[in-house]
């Protein structure tokens, strides 16, 4: 635990007691579960419900908004999807819960959570999930593997087929996820695996209702037409950037440094604190930023910062997706596979570079530009993908009603 306080106080002074006091809040949620009990009736959200990276926050809200957006607003209890599960939480569960609501987000991936009971981001033993008997629905959970990542601990394979077997709806947030998660499970499984993608690809959808009782947040300065954001990812920098981290970010801020003498704005969004690392490194390249921290910040000052944006070319997935679902113009810097398949889904793997090939910048630079060429294309493009997009949702609600 002092080796985490030390190294959070070193990665995010600043941010620092924000994020302690949103991570006690958390745990004291937990722990209130344990020794108060909850509601009757109530839906159980295993997620990460804390500030400290903008996209779980827009993520964790977004889903609670769809499902209360189809079925009425639900009684909820919040719990940490990280924090190891316990038989006497079981217990409770099926004697209170209405349902279990398991992600958003990368939950499937081997090395987030140290000794899982699970080998992936929902910490519960196999002898435990076996016990529940409350409806199951995992919405939009993506396989989160980075590039050349297969190693998921042994305990991994019997756990995913068991939760898929009582599952009453298995939701992934991409098809590629599908594709993925398929090798782990027998054949007779893999047609219950369905395409739900993230709740913050419709956020045009879900907001009005939401933001009508929502207070006023950040008022960012907004001049329309040419305001570039970009977003850049310094977890698991190794994996990303194929060791070529200096050449890499020396071709974004290159391409960056082309649309600034075209007239362009740039700001550079943090959603992680870690994403703070690259900021002396885009200075060293003379590039002229505004820094935008929007890591501990809520869901309205989030979403009034990419309402903003005229175009945001970003590495983490909700860098992409919540800007997208504000049908604002993006463009991947893709450094992991489900940034690519976020594209297909959305028919356009064309709005992307893979940063990890050599000599990117052209590439980068024209893939902007088209997409900025035509704005009003662009914006019917954006409408039209995430229509298809609701309606994939509404009819996957259809198959979990019995549990809301």
């Amino acid at each position: 635990m002092l080796s985490k306080v030390t190294k959070a106080l070193r990665t995010d002074p600043a941010g620092f007691p924000r994020r302690a006091a949103s991570a006690m809040a958390e745990r004291g949620r937990l722990d209130a579960f344990r020794l108060l009990g909850m509601p009757a009736g109530s839906v159980v959200h295993y997620g990460v419900h804390r500030n400290g990276n903008a996209g779980d926050t827009a993520l964790f809200t977004a889903t609670r908004m769809l499902f209360d957006t189809r079925f009425g607003a639900q009684t909820w209890t919040r719990l940490p999807v990280r924090a190891p599960v316990r038989p006497a939480d079981i217990d409770r569960i099926n004697a209170h819960a209405r349902a279990v609501v398991v992600g958003g987000g990368g939950l499937i991936i081997p090395d987030s959570v140290s000794n899982s009971l699970s080998g992936w981001q929902w910490n519960i033993a196999l002898k435990d999930l076996e016990r529940l008997d409350r409806p199951l629905v995992l919405n939009a959970v993506g396989y989160n593997a980075f590039h050349g990542q297969s190693n998921f601990a042994d305990r991994f394979g019997a756990h995913v087929v068991e939760t898929v077997r009582k599952s009453a709806f298995v939701g992934l947030r991409n098809t590629g996820s599908i594709r993925s998660l398929s090798t782990h499970l027998p054949p007779e499984l893999t047609s219950r695996l369905r395409h739900q993608p993230c709740p913050t690809t419709v956020l045009s959808y879900l907001l009005p209702a939401h933001e009508a009782t929502s207070p006023p947040a950040r008022d960012f300065k907004h001049t329309p037409g040419r305001h570039l954001s970009i977003n850049l990812a310094f977890d698991r920098v190794e994996r990303r950037f194929n060791g070529q981290v200096e050449a890499c970010v020396r071709d974004i801020a290159d391409a960056a440094h082309h649309m600034v003498a075209h007239g362009w704005r740039v700001s550079v969004a943090i959603h992680d604190p870690r994403d703070r690392f690259f900021l002396p490194l885009l200075r060293r390249f003379d590039l002229t930023f505004d820094i935008i921290d929007i890591a501990h910040a809520g869901l309205r000052t989030i979403l009034d910062y990419y309402r903003t944006t005229d175009l945001t070319i970003g590495m983490r997935g909700h860098g992409q997706m919540v800007p997208f679902g504000l049908q604002r113009p993006i463009f991947t810097l893709s450094s992991h596979p489900k940034m690519d398949y976020f594209l297909e889904d959305i028919g356009q793997p064309g709005w992307g570079v893979d940063i990890r090939e050599p000599g990117f910048r052209d590439a980068l630079i024209a893939g902007m530009e088209s997409v900025v060429a035509a704005p009003e294309a662009t914006y019917a493009t954006l409408q039209t993908a995430q229509a298809r997009l609701w309606k994939q949702m509404q009819d996957n609600l259809t198959l979990c009603a019995d549990a809301f």
